[in-house]
């Protein structure tokens, strides 16, 4: 009996749990971490029921963290070296009521490397699109180039920057009103290591003033079978005869515009008042279009036939 009520208390009183926390390595000054084996540990806890469920709890909450923090190692020359830490115990915070039963892995590869300035040229990074029927026709940023600090390997061969995204979706040229607009830099490179591309982080602490151009977007359209009147007066003795009816047209200007306008939309017309037989005649073609718009390319012309009109065409 008193076996079984010591195993029952055992059950009750004491449990496990395993756990992936994220582990933060701290450098000694003047150097960064370029890339770690992995920055995620599993451990094995055990312990008390009620202090290993808000062991769990706190977990969850980031409230328990992993550390490691590397000595002073200012006396190393090398751009890049690696190093291999081991965890224990004392680089986690835990109760001191809970039982460390394993760490996976326990043993993890870090190669730094030494910290470095140099300018570099800031690029900008836009994301979305301006509104339907708007584009960017311009864009002007300054400064151009900034001083970063960041691992003297990975500055070597960095040229640029980006700041921080610009949102720039849904954007009218009522916006230009608002520019300049003052942007932050991106705090990370990404380079290219082992087919793999890394992170490192980097210090710019400029701030970098952009302006933008914002237009109606132009466009091209071409509209067809428009009808092309004759104007004369109204005891006119002769007789129009016009070898094509119909012109084609192209319209350039705001797309909004375009994509709203149609043929019908259109006036075509030439007047015939000062003309007299005998023809043909090559006349230019008057057309009514929006303002804002344009014709693309040459103004189009139509032949003209002007006879003498009979008295049963009169």
């Amino acid at each position: 009996m008193a076996i079984v009520l010591w195993l029952y208390a055992i059950n009750k009183y004491t449990g496990e749990i395993e756990e992936d926390i994220q582990l933060a390595i701290n450098t000694s000054p003047g150097l960064t971490i370029l890339d770690t084996s992995t920055n995620v540990v599993t451990v094995s806890l055990s312990g008390p029921r009620n202090i290993i469920d808000r062991v769990s709890d706190m977990i969850k909450d980031n409230k328990i963290k992993a550390r490691y923090d590397f000595p002073d190692m200012s006396d190393i020359q090398n751009d890049e070296f690696a190093k291999t830490i081991r965890l224990s115990r004392r680089n986690f915070n835990f109760p001191q009521e809970i039982r460390l039963d394993s760490i996976v892995p326990n043993e993890i590869d870090v190669i730094l490397g030494r910290l470095a300035n140099r300018y570099l040229e800031v690029q900008i990074e836009k994301k979305g699109i301006p509104a339907l029927g708007y584009e960017i026709t311009n864009e002007y940023f300054y400064p151009h180039e900034v001083l970063v600090t960041g691992p003297t390997n990975v500055l070597k061969e960095a040229e640029m920057i980006n700041t921080k995204p610009i949102d720039i979706n849904g954007l009218t040229s009522g916006q230009s009103r608002t520019f300049p607009w003052t942007v932050g830099l991106e705090q990370s490179i990404s380079f290219l290591r082992d087919d793999k591309y890394v992170s490192v982080p980097i210090n710019c602490e400029e701030k970098v003033n952009v302006w933008f151009q914002i237009s109606e977007q132009q466009d091209i359209k071409k509209f067809e079978k428009i009808k092309v009147n004759v104007l004369h007066p109204i005891n006119y003795d002769f007789k129009v005869k016009l070898k094509d009816e119909y012109i084609d047209l192209s319209l350039k200007g705001p797309k909004l515009m375009l994509d709203r306008l149609n043929s019908k939309d259109i006036t075509a017309f030439i007047d015939v008042s000062s003309l007299t037989p005998p023809g043909p005649y090559k006349q230019p073609v008057d057309c009514t279009i929006p303002e804002g718009l344009e014709i693309e390319g040459n103004s189009p012309e139509v032949h003209v036939d002007i006879v003498e009109a009979t008295t049963e065409t009169r």
